[in-house]
C-alpha cells in the first residue's frame, strides 16, 4: 500500500485541527480511563504467534476509531478488542500506512488519547518513523502543537540513555529534525521551546546541506535569527553550508553578520 504521509490541509485543516491545548480531564475520570485500559490489557488474549495480517487489521481498526471518535469510544473499542487480539502487540504495531497509532493520534489532534497511548506503548515506539521518516514529534512540530510535543518528549525524558535527546535529533527523509521543521514554519515560540530541550540540533544539516541556522537566513525572519544566533553556539560544529556564506549571498546582510560575529566573540571569550 503506497500511501505517503505529509501534513496537508485535509490532515490539519479547519475540519480536523491539531489542538495545542490538551483538555484537562477531571482526575477521577482520568484515573478511571487508565484503569480500564490496564484491565483490558491484563485480560487480553495473548496469542503465541499473532499473524501480521491480524495485527494490521486490529491496529487499523483502532486507528479508524482514533480519527473519528472520542476517548470514551476509543476505550470501549479497546475493551471489545481485548478478547480478539494481543492488545499490547496492537498498540506497538508499526506497519500502518501512516506509521504507528501515535502518529494517528497526533494527526487527529486527540491529546487525551495520545496520553493514554503513551502510558501503554514500548519506549521505542515514541521514535517510530513513518514512510516519510517522520516521528510523531516531527508531525506535532509541523502542526505547531506544543502540548503534544511536551507529551512526547516527556514520555522519554527519564529513560536511562538520553532518549529525549535522540528523539529531538532524529531526522526524517528530508534530513530535518523537529527543529528544522520549526524553523521552516517560522514559529519563533516553537523554535525557542525546542532549543530549551536540546541545543545540538541547531548544528545538524539536512539533505540540502542546511542547518536550522542556515534555514533561518532563508526564512528572513529577524526575530527567529535573534533567537537562534544569540544562543552560545560553537560555529565549528555547524554542519553543511556555513551560515556566514548564506548571509554574504544576501545583500541585506548587516544584521546577519553582526549576530554571527557577536556569537563567535562570546564563544571565544
Amino acid at each position: 500500500m503506497d500511501v505517503k504521509l505529509s501534513i496537508r490541509e485535509e490532515d490539519v485543516g479547519m475540519s480536523n485541527p491539531i489542538k495545542e491545548e490538551v483538555k484537562e480531564d477531571d482526575m477521577d475520570i482520568w484515573w478511571s480511563r487508565r484503569e480500564r485500559i490496564k484491565n483490558a490489557l491484563a485480560g487480553a488474549r495473548v496469542a503465541a504467534r499473532q499473524e501480521p495480517a491480524d495485527l494490521y487489521a486490529a491496529a487499523s481498526r483502532l486507528a479508524d476509531v482514533i480519527k473519528r471518535a472520542d476517548v470514551e469510544e476509543f476505550i470501549s473499542e479497546i475493551e471489545m478488542l481485548a478478547d480478539q487480539t494481543d492488545l499490547s502487540a496492537t498498540f506497538n504495531f508499526q506497519g500502518l500506512p501512516r506509521g504507528s497509532i501515535l502518529h494517528v493520534a497526533v494527526l487527529a489532534g486527540k491529546g487525551d488519547i495520545l496520553r493514554l497511548l503513551l502510558d501503554n506503548v514500548h519506549d521505542h515506539i515514541v521514535a517510530t518513523q513513518n514512510e516519510c521518516g517522520d516521528t510523531p514529534l516531527h508531525i506535532a512540530t509541523k502542526a505547531k502543537a506544543i502540548g503534544f510535543i511536551d507529551m512526547l518528549i516527556g514520555r522519554v525524558k527519564d529513560l536511562p540513555h538520553g532518549e529525549d535527546k535522540l528523539l529531538l535529533r532524529m531526522k526524517n527523509n528530508d534530513g530535518n529534525t523537529a527543529l528544522h521543521e520549526a524553523v521552516l514554519k517560522g514559529d519563533v515560540g516553537l523554535v525557542r521551546h525546542l532549543l530549551r530541550e536540546d541545543l545540538e540540533p541547531v548544528y545538524l544539516k539536512n539533505v540540502d546541506e542546511k542547518s536550522p541556522l542556515y534555514l533561518a537566513l532563508d526564512n528572513d525572519n529577524s526575530e527567529l535569527l535573534q533567537v537562534l544566533f544569540t544562543k552560545p553556539l560553537k560555529p565549528w560544529k555547524i554542519e553543511g553550508m556555513p551560515p556566514v556564506h548564506g548571509a554574504i549571498m544576501r545583500h541585506n546582510y548587516g544584521m546577519y553578520l553582526n549576530l554571527l560575529v557577536e556569537n563567535i566573540y562570546v564563544c571565544i571569550n
